[in-house]
């Protein structure tokens, strides 16, 4: 086995940010001397105790180079390396679902028209131990071009938005980086000292961790997995007992009658739903690498949890930022989509976190896609509306976000609320808001005039809604079709 060895994200083909600083990383013999060149220029650092090493540099816009890295008698290449757009895709199951499950997926391949575009997916690795040793069977990866033979497991909303990424500017290399993981907790995404900082967190997500965890051997967490098993195994045939005599019941329906899949499965010490772990094990690969923006779309796993969404968040955000060592990296935050099968609220809960996360950190940015979604299916296959509307904020060749109320103004009896992004308001059909006086709700329709939503009679509001359900109806938008997005604001 070689000495000199290269984190897994540096491969042939990679993409890295234009005129931006970058890292290349890897490991050598201890206190071994590295140099890497580029350009015919040599860069030189040594190896630290455990081997570890890492070189700054620097690529120019539409630049293609090789990257020389030696190491004593030792010699690796990068071939092709490009200067781009890099963009880091990550979350939970929505932004994880590949392209190849899209309904326009046959379509779109017999049609491609995609260039200049590039992605790696990051290994999914659950778990390591404290040597940090890989597990023998943990597939690599490599970065790929994306055509026709290789878009068939690259992110769907990553497909999407560098569609609209290439149409807007058919010459800019494209970097797609997916890091993401199904079914997971923002809890897993995050590092320890954002879950110890707040003691609701530690009752939680800490606590639970540890009771599960403390005190068993193997033999338990087997029971507790051939009892999970059973359940689900159960619920699989009293549901296809259901469907079959009560064919005209929508799937929705019919889990309502017979229960939900179970879920989560039994937490253990390597699970990959632990909280921290995911942090660990996906984001720290890539902490050396450098992006230009970062894409996070996630919050379904946290229904149970939506209280404390914020915290996590933000603790997100700032701790990602500290690990990148990139501390104004822009974060597009997507505000969920509509999904009816949650508890009441839950939904506009965290998507109200997610707004006002925009609001307290600089350069995080909303991109709304309340407007889309299934009711009753929480992975829709048609993803080309929220990914486009990804690419077109990307792109800086449009506004920084989806439109977004930000500031209320009370002039006679009119509340008046301003909108960022957008010139125009449109309404397809009336818009309603939720107004609670007096310590009840009702609804009550509002106006547009150009970008302002005005709200007439509003003597003693209190608090106002829009769209503010699990499954919204979202009826403003701007001139470019883009939801604003579902709030609760306080008046006053």
């Amino acid at each position: 086995m070689s000495n000199l060895q290269l984190d897994g994200i540096y491969t042939d083909k990679m993409v890295v940010p234009a005129n931006k600083h970058f890292y290349i990383s890897g490991h050598a013999l201890p206190k071994a001397d590295v140099s890497v060149e580029i350009f015919q220029q040599t860069y030189q650092t040594t190896a630290d105790a455990d081997g570890v090493w890492k070189v700054r540099l620097l690529l120019a816009e539409k630049l293609t180079c090789d990257i020389k890295i030696t190491s004593l008698d030792e010699e690796k290449t990068l071939h092709q390396v490009r200067s781009g757009k890099v963009i880091l895709l990550t979350g939970q199951s929505n932004i994880e679902f590949k392209f190849r499950d899209d309904a326009e997926y046959q379509s779109e391949i017999d049609h491609l028209t995609l260039d200049n575009t590039y992605f790696y997916n990051v290994p999914q690795l659950e778990y390591h131990d404290d040597n940090l040793t890989l597990p023998t069977d943990l597939e690599t990866s490599t970065w790929q071009v994306a055509n026709k033979e290789t878009l068939w497991e690259m992110s769907d909303i990553g497909y999407w938005a560098a569609k609209k990424l290439h149409e807007l500017n058919p010459e800019e290399v494209i970097g797609i980086i997916d890091c993401y993981k199904g079914g997971t907790s923002i809890s897993s995404w995050v590092p320890e000292s954002v879950l110890s900082s707040d003691q609701e967190l530690v009752k939680r997500f800490i606590k639970p961790f540890k009771e599960a965890t403390t005190g068993k051997v193997q033999a338990d967490y087997d029971q507790e997995f051939a009892d999970y098993n059973a359940l689900v195994d159960k619920h699989n045939t009293d549901l296809a007992k259901f469907q079959k005599e009560n064919p005209e019941v929508s799937l929705s329906d019919a889990k309502d009658a017979v229960g939900h899949t179970p879920w989560p499965p039994p937490m253990t010490p390597t699970s990959y739903l632990r909280p921290n772990g995911l942090f660990h094990t996906m984001i720290e690969q890539v902490k050396n690498y450098a992006f230009d923006k970062i894409v996070w779309y996630q919050g379904e796993n946290d229904a149970d949890n939506p209280q404390v969404y914020d915290i996590m968040l933000r603790g997100l955000v700032l701790s990602w930022r500290d690990l990148f060592k990139d501390f104004s990296v822009p974060f597009l935050i997507v505000q969920l989509p509509g999904y009816f099968d949650e508890p009441k609220d839950a939904w506009p809960i965290i998507r109200q976190h997610q707004l006002e996360i925009t609001q307290k950190i600089n350069d995080v940015h909303l991109v709304s896609i309340a407007d889309t979604g299934e009711k009753h299916n929480i992975h829709p296959t048609h993803k080309r509306i929220a990914g486009t509307r990804i690419g077109e904020i990307l792109s800086d060749q449009s506004y920084s976000s989806t439109p977004v109320v930000y500031r209320q103004q009370v002039l006679d009896d009119k509340l008046i609320l301003s909108v960022t992004s957008a010139s125009s308001l449109v309404q397809r059909g009336n818009a309603y808001f939720l107004v609670k006086q007096a310590d009840q709700w009702q609804k009550r329709q509002v106006r547009t005039v150009g970008k302002l939503i005005v709200l007439d009679n509003c003597q003693g509001i209190q608090k106002i809604r829009y769209a503010y359900d699990n499954y919204p109806t979202c009826t403003l938008f701007n001139e470019l079709g883009a939801p604003v997005a579902p709030f609760e604001m306080e008046i006053g």
